[in-house]
């Protein structure tokens, strides 16, 4: 009996653990979709780092970045970025790219259900 209690705790203390993997699954997914559709040649994705939230992104800001997107060298004219900000909670993820020595990255920000892109920078 004392087993299975274990057993139970155990697994009611992974869930939140494994939730986060999926989301971090997914907005790997995502960048890499973009990256492929987008890219002006092919960008070698090297690694990513985990998920993870952030407030401080004004709306303000944001359309900084979405602007500043509009003209990265890297990415083809054009695109659109796939979901609006609901709430004033962003996710993100940071994608490192090229050679490790030149420790080339872009960071990209979804909403909070992680239904699409908002910007990237």
């Amino acid at each position: 009996m004392r087993l299975s209690r274990a057993y139970i705790i155990i697994g009611i203390l992974a869930l939140p653990f494994l939730a986060s993997c999926g989301k971090r699954y997914e907005a790997k997914n995502m960048v890499k979709d973009f990256v492929k559709t987008y890219a002006k040649e092919e960008i070698e994705i090297t690694s990513f780092s985990d998920l993870d939230s952030t407030k401080v992104i004004s709306d303000s800001l944001l359309q900084v970045l979405r602007s500043r997107a509009m003209s990265d060298p890297f990415f083809k004219k054009g695109f659109q970025f796939t979901a609006e900000r609901t709430g004033t909670t962003l996710l993100y993820i940071r994608m490192k790219y090229g050679e490790d020595s030149l420790g080339l990255s872009k960071t990209f920000y979804f909403d909070k259900d992680l239904t699409g892109i908002v910007a990237f920078k």
